[in-house]
């Protein structure tokens, strides 16, 4: 087969309108597509450790503040698309500290959408409601512990809009 020649007249003008399209956008395709930013602050932390105005407050039974978790539940699926990317098997990995070598063949963190909220704790002079969901059940160091990846969203009841997002690692001992 012959090489193409760069004398003939159509080269110059495929490579002018090829230039022209990507200079213009038109290749969509060529682009690296960016997730879109978070809505709210999102914060991971590490394993077991406390999380800055979430933790506290007055407990929450499973049925209280229905309508506030149902408001929560869809500003979640809003937000969800620019937190989502952010939370990755290798950012989950990170935040473990005592199933370090279980976690080295954690590869996938289940989508976020399917998380279902419930309330855990009221912050009421602040007006906040926090809830607690969990993404994914992960390895552990050992038999007797259970171990989570939760998403904590903090809501406030009079914006009715998730206002922070925490990421984290939760566990626990079966005795």
């Amino acid at each position: 087969m012959k090489p193409f020649p760069i004398s003939d007249f159509r080269f110059p003008i495929a490579w002018a309108m090829a230039c022209l399209a990507v200079g213009l956008g038109g290749c969509g395709f060529l682009k690296a597509r960016k997730p879109p930013a978070p809505a709210v602050p999102v914060v991971l932390v590490p394993e077991m450790e406390p999380i800055a105005g979430l933790d506290g407050g007055t407990p929450c039974k499973p049925e209280e503040f229905a309508a506030d978790v149902a408001k929560a539940q869809a500003d979640w699926a809003a937000k969800r698309p620019g937190i989502e990317p952010l939370v990755t098997a290798q950012k989950v990995r990170e935040l473990s500290r005592w199933a370090k070598k279980e976690m080295q063949e954690y590869r996938r963190v289940p989508s976020l959408a399917k998380v279902a909220f419930r309330p855990a704790y009221l912050h009421k002079e602040a007006g906040h409601l926090v809830l607690e969901g969990t993404a994914d059940t992960l390895p552990t160091h050992s038999p007797l512990v259970t171990r989570w990846l939760k998403v904590y969203l903090l809501y406030d009841q009079g914006k009715q809009a998730i206002v922070k997002v925490a990421v984290t690692i939760r566990g626990e001992v079966q005795e």
